[in-house]
């Protein structure tokens, strides 16, 4: 606050608007970078360009980001399994209808944005939680 109102400018790590700060990403995602704070306000400052791997890993999560405010906001149960799903620590879309269950039963706004999960019937399967066809 003090760096903002009139003080000396300081380095801070802050999560902002990418603009052009991270090389790669789409300039409306949220990075978390290096800042000058100061009377002017909050400038982040621009970042070496990341290594392919480092870089496509970021691509990837900032992806399921999206997925995850749109399915939010329309309420969409198909893009927030799909962000379960492009998830790096999600293995499978088994895993994903798994996890999406599990937020959707022990959190109830997850169910009042997305609605109440299907029947293991409907899905033809034995279990929401098993995640496997019937025989």
């Amino acid at each position: 606050m003090a760096a903002l109102s009139g003080g000396e400018p300081r380095t801070m790590i802050l999560d902002v608007r990418n603009g052009t700060a991270v090389p790669g990403l789409p300039s409306d995602a949220v990075v978390e970078v290096p800042c000058l704070v100061g009377p002017h306000g909050v400038t982040p400052l621009a970042t070496a360009p990341l290594p392919g791997a480092m870089l496509g890993l970021l691509q990837q999560v900032k992806a399921v980001e999206q997925d995850t405010i749109e399915a939010a906001v329309t309420g969409s149960e198909r893009l927030a399994l799909r962000a379960f799903a492009q998830h790096p620590l999600v293995d499978s879309v088994g895993v994903a209808q798994r996890l999406l269950d599990g937020y959707r039963a022990q959190l109830p706004g997850i169910a009042e944005i997305l609605g109440q999960a299907p029947t293991a019937a409907a899905l033809g399967r034995s279990s929401p939680a098993m995640g496997r066809p019937r025989r």
